[in-house]
């Protein structure tokens, strides 16, 4: 898996983390947080970093 591709592996759930909130950083707001409906989320087993806007970020942990 590579960036930009979510998590596939249902045993790995448990093991997902949420970057960013609801937020997104870029260059064209100078790296400043600015709302978005996508949050990002990390799978701490294996490399995939994705965007979503589904509901089940709700049920998933800030990263520490």
């Amino acid at each position: 898996m590579s960036s930009g591709e979510a998590c596939r592996v249902r045993d790995h759930r448990q093991y997902w983390v949420v970057d960013v909130r609801r937020a997104n950083y870029s260059a064209f707001s100078g790296y400043h947080r600015t709302p978005s409906a996508y949050s990002q989320l990390r799978c701490t087993q294996c490399p995939a970093i994705w965007r979503t806007k589904a509901k089940y970020v709700d049920e998933i942990p800030d990263a520490g």
